[in-house]
């Protein structure tokens, strides 16, 4: 009966250990082999960036860096190796491409100095509706895909097709530009999508449904399904005006039918509680997040002239 007792409660414990770890991990921040080790300056630069990507630049115009990063697939990871290209911030191919800066190479290309040359003197053009990104230089030419990264699944799908990011969506994750004078937001943090919340992340999440809701009420102009919360657990958070407060950018329904679009509305923080505005036009309708902080002040997207 001892025995049978002993099995019990490890058995137990193992569960308790299952349950728990994850939920640890991720209050605690996942860690990742990319975030630079000496950007404390630049967080103070910076104020809405938590890490920053430890690129290394073969070319500064157009800026053009390779990166050896761990990403997360929900808990999950695993090594994988990426040619950057930012683009200049407020010009038309910035607004173009978005998030989609990163693209696959293998870690013999990352270790090899052959490569960062041809990389450092390449010309460069994308298609496929930039699934490709085509770099050529005399008689060479190479091929890579796009690495949609950070990926965030709808909640239905992500059996199939987990979350990807690097910092488990736990971090607002920075790119700074060669000349630092700039830095893109890839990454920001999503508190609500894990569950279950702690107290303070349970308030915080009442305050923002509730001004989501009133933000509803105000679109639905009599119709019950105009606006929706359904993908409220997906809400960004991030210090946006620098205040030392989270500010959030929610996603809010239009409707069910094909032409309904959602909205992006960002609620910022202020001494009255907060502002809702529709950022919409900055971030489109993917689901995917980018901006570039400069300084202490940040713009979303394609509202970053």
């Amino acid at each position: 009966m001892k025995k049978c007792s002993g099995k019990i409660w490890l058995s137990i414990s193992v569960l308790i250990i299952a349950l728990v770890l994850p939920i640890a991990m991720q209050a605690a921040g996942m860690e990742n082999i990319a975030f630079s080790k000496e950007s404390s300056l630049m967080k103070e630069k910076y104020g809405v960036c938590e890490e920053f990507l430890d690129v290394k630049w073969m070319s500064k115009s157009p800026c053009i860096g390779i990166l050896k990063a761990n990403v997360y697939k929900n808990s999950t990871r695993e090594t994988r190796y990426l040619i950057v290209y930012l683009e200049k911030p407020g010009s038309k191919a910035f607004a173009l491409r978005g998030n989609g800066v990163f693209y696959d190479i293998d870690e013999k290309q990352y270790s090899s100095p052959d490569f960062a040359k041809f990389l450092s003197g390449a010309r460069y053009s994308f298609n496929h509706e930039m699934v490709f990104m085509t770099a050529r230089k005399g008689n060479k030419f190479e091929r890579f895909p796009q690495e949609p990264l950070p990926f965030e699944a709808r909640a239905q799908h992500e059996n199939d097709f987990p979350n990807r990011s690097f910092s488990g969506f736990s971090k607002t994750v920075c790119i700074a530009y060669p000349d630092a004078k700039k830095a893109f937001v890839i990454e920001a943090r999503k508190p609500f999508m894990n569950a279950p919340m702690d107290e303070t992340t349970k308030q915080a999440f009442e305050i923002v449904k509730k001004k989501a809701e009133d933000r509803c009420e105000n679109l639905k102009h009599g119709a019950a399904n105009d606006c929706n919360i359904e993908c409220l657990n997906d809400s960004y958070a991030l210090d946006v005006n620098g205040d030392g407060k989270d500010d959030y950018i929610v996603m809010l329904g239009r409707g069910k039918t094909l032409k309904s679009q959602p909205g992006r509305y960002l609620l910022l923080s202020g001494s009255d509680g907060y502002v809702t505005t529709d950022v919409s036009g900055c971030l489109g309708i993917s689901r995917f997040f980018y901006g570039i902080a400069e300084g202490r002040s940040f713009h979303l997207g394609r509202c970053s002239r």
